[in-house]
């Protein structure tokens, strides 16, 4: 949905809202979870991407890097390495609205998760080629 559809959707909410935030700033609820979402999102399995996923590696700042979402809570957000300027954006509008605490914390994965995504996704279409042929 739209950011101000979601603003106006959860205005009145006692708790504050958690979301994702595509890299077209189209604004999405973390239902089930943060990560089942992102995995929905991704659109291979869990079994696929936990196989590609290195072990030392937090599953949310993969699943991130991995989707390109941001994964957004009242107190922290985490963005991929290169958030889209959309992203940005629509991050600023719940801060103007008061959807995100005052002195949140905005984390990023390093480059190792990015290098680590990267092999993943060729690992997968590598597979998914074989499985065509």
């Amino acid at each position: 949905m739209k950011i101000m559809e979601f603003i106006n959707a959860h205005r009145e909410d006692e708790d504050y809202c958690e979301c994702l935030i595509h890299p077209d700033g189209e604004v999405d609820e973390p239902l089930p979870s943060h990560i089942g979402r992102l995995i929905e999102i991704a659109g291979e399995d869990s079994a696929t991407l936990n196989g590609q996923m290195e072990k030392n590696m937090e599953p949310l700042f993969w699943m991130v890097e991995y989707t390109g979402c941001m994964s957004v809570w009242q107190t922290r957000v985490v963005a991929p390495t290169q958030p889209t300027q959309v992203q940005e954006d629509v991050l600023e509008m719940l801060y103007d609205a008061a959807f995100l605490s005052p002195k949140y914390l905005y984390e990023k994965p390093d480059t190792a998760y990015a290098e680590s995504v990267g092999k993943a996704r060729k690992a997968i279409e590598e597979k998914r080629r074989q499985k065509e042929e």
